[in-house]
């Protein structure tokens, strides 16, 4: 199986995050965004994109990948640019942005392996 490491230094979106490697068990799939049917913490779909600091930060590719879990088994892992993922309810409109009240930046993302996640 193939490697996947996170190594996020500290930045406006999520801060620093020390180097964690994943043994990958699927291949990824990517896309420009991702609609997650629940988050931890909330029961409401959200919509998660990479975030890059090209051009002062901002959206980019964001990918899903199964890796292997010490707790469970098996995790899907959600992950994106250099600065992690951005995340956002699927009924706000408010465009992707550091300064939104309703968006909030992590590193990445591990979620049951059962949700059904929508790419785009």
């Amino acid at each position: 199986m193939d490697q996947l490491m996170i190594d996020i230094e500290d930045n406006d979106n999520c801060g620093y995050f020390p180097i964690q490697v994943f043994e990958t068990q699927s291949e990824p799939q990517t896309g420009s965004a991702i609609t997650v049917p629940g988050i931890p913490d909330s029961d409401e779909p959200h919509i998660v994109v990479g975030w890059s600091s090209d051009n002062g930060g901002g959206p980019c590719e964001v990918s899903a990948v199964t890796v292997g879990d010490s707790g469970s088994g098996q995790a899907v892992m959600i992950y994106g640019g250099d600065h992690g993922i951005r995340l956002k309810p699927s009924s706000s409109t408010t465009p992707w942005n550091l300064e939104s009240p309703d968006q909030i930046g992590e590193p990445y993302l591990l979620l049951e392996t059962s949700l059904e996640l929508v790419f785009s």
